[in-house]
């Protein structure tokens, strides 16, 4: 840019304008009756007209419960850009969405999160955990913007279970995911799951061959991390050392006490016996 392009202002972002912008376009690709709510200044929560019983209400309350906790010295700053959050109750009115926006079918069964226009669009007939997965793909994308995938997915797939047990709080459960990581880690696959391998993992390898046992092992080295009460402190520590800790091994070895090598053996122990 040259000094005649430096003069010229940038319009200023008004969050409460996009808010209400997202709303309009919601009711205008949807119908009058769509029902719209703002959750944590930042996601407009949109449901479709004629959605029977308490679901959505539901859903509003899941995302209020899991960002209080999400923001409670966990992530330590969330998007400054509102995003529109589509909840769809099946599949039929999830896809049809999918056709009309995009012209193509949806590009995930359960939900997606897509950063250019910042629409999180969801079946939420498939339960609620999609929400508390996708809205963790937004937090990180503001608070740790560089975090390989694996470390973005990991923390979002142990939110599939969400556990809040007190207002702040927010924890995760055993899921869907577990079976095939003890599969891996019960035959010829064992090397495939070894836990120093997500450390350094290529984002395009995350995402090809073995993708479902790449979620399942970031997801429970994840789960395995909150429980021991490191799993905040290795992601802090990793996400404001990066530029000398590319990989992670360092921040991970000063919070857990072990390289990841090292704890394979103690972790592989602890989801065998999940």
């Amino acid at each position: 840019g040259g000094a005649g392009e430096a003069a010229v202002a940038q319009p200023s972002y008004d969050l409460v304008l996009d808010q209400q912008r997202r709303a309009a376009k919601a009711r205008e690709e949807l119908g009058p009756k769509t029902k719209t709510t703002v959750v944590s200044d930042v996601f407009v929560v949109i449901g479709p007209p004629g959605w029977q019983g308490t679901r959505f209400e539901q859903s509003v309350a899941l995302m209020k419960s899991a960002m209080a906790g999400f923001m409670n010295n966990r992530f330590g700053k969330k998007p400054n850009e509102a995003i529109s959050v589509y909840l769809f109750p099946n599949g039929q009115t999830y896809e049809s969405f999918c056709t009309l926006k995009y012209s193509a079918p949806c590009i995930a069964h359960y939900g997606f999160y897509q950063p250019s226009d910042r629409y999180m669009v969801m079946n939420i007939g498939l339960g609620l955990g999609t929400l508390t997965h996708e809205i963790v793909h937004p937090l990180v994308e503001a608070d740790f913007p560089d975090a390989p995938t694996w470390i973005n997915e990991g923390i979002a797939s142990v939110f599939e279970q969400p556990q809040i047990p007190r207002p702040g709080e927010i924890h995760g459960g055993k899921n869907w995911r577990h079976p095939r990581l003890k599969r891996a880690l019960t035959t010829s696959e064992r090397d495939k799951a070894r836990l120093d391998r997500l450390f350094g993992m290529p984002d395009h390898t995350f995402r090809g061959d073995g993708e479902d046992l790449h979620y399942a092992m970031a997801r429970y080295v994840c789960q395995w991390l909150d429980e021991q009460g490191k799993l905040w402190p290795f992601y802090q520590r990793w996400r404001d050392e990066l530029a000398t800790d590319p990989t992670g091994e360092k921040s991970f070895a000063a919070v857990v006490g072990m390289t990841p090598a090292e704890a394979h053996g103690a972790w592989s122990k602890w989801v065998l016996a999940l």
